[in-house]
């Protein structure tokens, strides 16, 4: 997991706006219920490991429709409450690529602007499929902040 991102160009940026404070988002992606709104609608947790310090490893487990499992972890980078955070990200359909994603959190009014970059894709189509997830656990973790 300590591997070096690949460079390429091809990167990804979502930006999304959550109704609840910077420090609240930014702390759910540290909590492990992080694995819980993590991915498409499709998959089930089945666990979340996390070590919240720079140089700590996150991992989680998913179950998908079809019954086969998807494991995914990464490196923390940056850990800076509550603005930004910055992980590797390694496997499920990326296989063993190791990529970078960055998320930068702003205060607007009394909620938060959230903007993830995700770099480091071998293709189009492996950021394209990322893309489609992100989106998907963005529409999770506002579910997730909302309960």
């Amino acid at each position: 997991m300590n591997a070096p991102v690949i460079e390429t160009p091809i990167r990804l940026s979502l930006t999304r706006s959550f109704e609840v404070p910077p420090e609240r988002l930014f702390d759910a992606w540290l909590d492990e219920s992080f694995g819980d709104w993590l991915g498409t609608e499709d998959v089930v947790c089945l666990s979340c490991e996390i070590d919240a310090r720079v140089g700590g490893q996150w991992k989680t487990v998913h179950r998908i429709a079809d019954g086969g499992m998807l494991e995914h972890g990464g490196v923390y980078k940056q850990i800076s409450r509550p603005t930004t955070l910055a992980f590797t990200w390694s496997g499920g359909c990326a296989g063993p690529d190791i990529t970078l994603v960055t998320i930068g959190f702003k205060a607007k009014g009394a909620g938060t602007e959230m903007t993830l970059t995700h770099e480091g894709f071998a293709s189009p189509q492996d950021c394209d499929r990322h893309s489609g997830g992100w989106s998907a656990s963005f529409d999770r973790l506002a579910r997730y902040l909302a309960g």
